[in-house]
């Protein structure tokens, strides 16, 4: 039999249901989800990885969707920007290929959200299907890279009708260390610049400390100690949700 992960049915303030009907009907028949105590339903099955750039994310997602492999758990890998048409457009903005206005970049990011979540093999259709979900930023980035140049306010209440993920890993990761891990990538994006990446850092903590009591699983990572090691303490972590 496959192995699962599975969460008690009560954490902290958060109240899980087995199935909640909404006017949309994308949302229903989801897994299992709740209601958080700032008033935002949490995705079961649901795994965020955050981090500035050169934190290693994309090297955590690689190393657990790896182990889950061999332990039998079905997981879907995903990220954003992702790769349907509004998050192409973002990619090419980020690389510089096309300049928009930076109050323009919220829209895009939650546009191309609204779709990685509800659209057409989104998401939500892989956690329906029984699958864990790991994807490489989520809102948090929004929240912590565009509210440089925009107003936080602005920011979250763009994404305020997304679902908070389950679990939230985070990397710490010093601005001068990401720096200094991507300078060998053939391709620099525009936000990829010490000083705006001093910025993420100092936003990120603010994002960490406004979720701190959301009902999700916050797990804060030293990124720069060996990836090996980061991948065991969360495999660690989660052996706490299995069965």
């Amino acid at each position: 039999m496959n192995k699962m992960f599975s969460f008690p049915s009560r954490i902290a303030d958060t109240d899980y249901l087995p199935s909640i009907q909404f006017p949309d009907k994308l949302y229903h028949n989801m897994a299992r989800i709740g209601t958080g105590n700032q008033g935002k339903l949490i995705l079961d099955r649901f795994i965020v990885f955050e981090g500035i750039d050169g934190a290693g994310t994309t090297t955590q997602i690689r190393l657990l969707a790896e182990r889950c492999a061999q332990e039998g758990i079905p997981v879907h890998t995903t990220g954003e920007p992702t790769e349907n048409c509004i998050g192409k457009t973002i990619r090419r903005i980020l690389k510089g290929e096309h300049r928009v206005h930076p109050s323009t970049m919220p829209f895009l990011f939650a546009a191309d959200r609204n779709e990685h979540l509800y659209g057409e093999d989104g998401i939500l259709s892989w956690i329906e299907k029984g699958f864990w979900v790991l994807c490489d930023r989520y809102i948090f980035s929004s929240l912590a890279y565009q509210t440089i140049e925009n107003d936080y306010p602005l920011v979250r209440e763009l994404n305020d009708r997304f679902p908070l993920p389950r679990i939230l890993f985070y990397l710490e990761v010093p601005p001068e260390t990401g720096i200094d891990r991507i300078q060998t990538r053939e391709t620099k994006e525009i936000y990829e610049v010490l000083s705006f990446q001093r910025k993420v850092h100092q936003q990120y903590r603010k994002v960490l400390s406004v979720y701190k009591n959301s009902g999700m699983e916050i797990k804060i990572f030293d990124g720069t100690a060996p990836m090996e090691s980061i991948h065991e303490e969360m495999w660690n972590f989660l052996k706490k949700f299995r069965y």
